[in-house]
Formats: structure tokens, C-alpha cells, sequence
């Protein structure tokens, strides 16, 4: 069993091998937007973030916890009914401490649940990125890095991501010399992606410069076994 796998496509993590998944701790990417949020507001005081697959699951949450505040998008595109979107930056310290949050997401929530039965699961993105693989190097390997894409094809953006972390964590692999290529150019990386045109084309292309950011977090986000993230 190697020390890392890279999971690129979602096809790749939508057929873990459970025994696999078992020995391994899991990096689960998605840097436009879902991952940068979730950091984000943990950082900023949030107690928990319960991510989930579908936006009735959300609902249903909410409504055993009116305190909650419900967060996510599909197709970028904020949610009716829902507090806020998945912009990053809306999750100050004062919209945000001290409250719970529910979040779903096109594809980023999609590829946390694939990772059910792993040994540990962390959230990453370059917010957080030596945080995060200090705490894989402490965890110790074999280690599974999952891209989430967008919209079940290849992201470059999350690539990218998963390549800094495979140098952090002093692995060959391509992606690491996908990162090293683009490494002084990140927020143009991002922005000329597949998820980053998506959000060009909802107006949203603010929330870039922010996800290319690197190390602003020393927060590990992790996933309990009861489905929810904490810092």
C-alpha cells in the first residue's frame, strides 16, 4: 500500500475501497469554495460545521436546531431559505461566533461523505495548508488526498492544492510539479479554473483572491464520527 494516494476525479473517490479507506487519513479538497469556508469559519468562532449531502438534509437539521445558521450554494448560487451562500469571507467573527452551521454544497460536502469510514478525515486548502499537513505528518500515512473537482470533472484549482500538500508531505507525485508551476500565480490559477469561471459567471469571482491565500489558518478542521467538523 503506497504512502499517498490522490484522488483527482470524483470518479476515483465515488469508489473508495472501504478497507482503504479504514487505514487511511483523508484530505478532503475543495478550495472554490466549500474547504476555504469551512476553515473560515471555525476560525472565526463558529463552535461546528455539519456538512451535508443534500439541501433537505439541511432543513431537516435546521429544524432541530433553530439556532443553526444554514449555509451553502448550488451552481454558486446562494440558497432561498438559507443564511448565507458559500463566500468565504461573509463568515466574520460577528455574523458567526458562537453559532453552529449547516453547510451543503455542490461538490465539496459530495466528496466529505465519500470519505464515511476513514480513519481521520481533515479539511484543506491553502488557507490552512501547513496545518494541515503537520497534522497528516502526526497522523502518519497511508494517507488519501480527495479533490472534489467540479461537477464531476477535474479541478486544476484543487489539484493544485493537493500538489503543495504532497510536497509538504514529501511525496513524488505529478501534482506536486503541477503546484511548483503554478505556485506564484495562485489566485490567476484559481480564477482560470473550471470552478473559478463558475463563479465568474455568477459575479462571484471576489471570493478568489481570498481562497489563493496562503497559511492565514493554524486550524485543522476534522470530522467527527458524528458527521460533524471542529477545529
Amino acid at each position: 500500500m503506497p504512502d499517498l494516494e490522490i484522488c483527482f476525479l470524483p470518479a476515483q473517490w465515488k469508489k473508495l475501497d472501504s478497507e482503504r479507506l479504514r487505514a487511511s487519513a483523508c484530505a478532503v479538497i475543495d478550495v472554490i469554495r466549500a474547504t476555504s469556508t469551512i476553515v473560515t469559519a471555525l476560525a472565526h468562532g463558529s463552535p461546528s460545521v455539519q456538512p451535508v449531502a443534500s439541501v433537505d438534509d439541511a432543513f431537516a437539521l435546521k429544524a432541530q436546531d433553530p439556532t443553526a445558521l444554514l449555509a451553502g450554494e448550488r451552481g454558486g448560487h446562494a440558497l432561498p431559505g438559507f443564511d448565507w451562500g458559500n463566500s468565504p469571507e461573509d463568515f466574520t467573527t460577528e455574523r458567526i461566533q458562537g453559532r453552529r452551521m449547516i453547510l451543503t454544497t455542490t461538490n465539496g460536502t459530495q466528496a466529505l461523505a465519500a470519505c464515511d469510514g476513514a480513519r481521520t478525515v481533515v479539511t484543506a486548502s491553502f488557507l490552512n495548508l501547513t496545518a494541515v499537513a503537520d497534522r497528516l505528518q502526526q497522523l502518519g500515512p497511508p494517507w488519501i488526498i480527495v479533490c472534489a473537482g467540479c461537477n464531476g470533472e477535474f479541478g486544476v484549482d484543487d489539484a493544485a492544492v493537493a500538489g503543495a500538500l504532497a510536497e509538504a508531505l514529501d511525496q513524488d507525485h505529478a501534482l506536486v510539479s503541477l503546484y511548483r508551476s503554478v505556485r506564484k500565480e495562485l489566485a490567476e490559477t484559481l480564477l482560470g479554473s473550471a470552478a473559478g469561471q463558475e463563479l465568474r459567471k455568477v459575479g462571484l469571482e471576489k471570493d478568489i483572491p481570498f481562497c489563493a491565500k496562503l497559511n492565514q489558518f493554524s486550524l485543522v478542521p476534522t470530522l467527527g464520527q458524528d458527521g460533524v467538523l471542529r477545529g
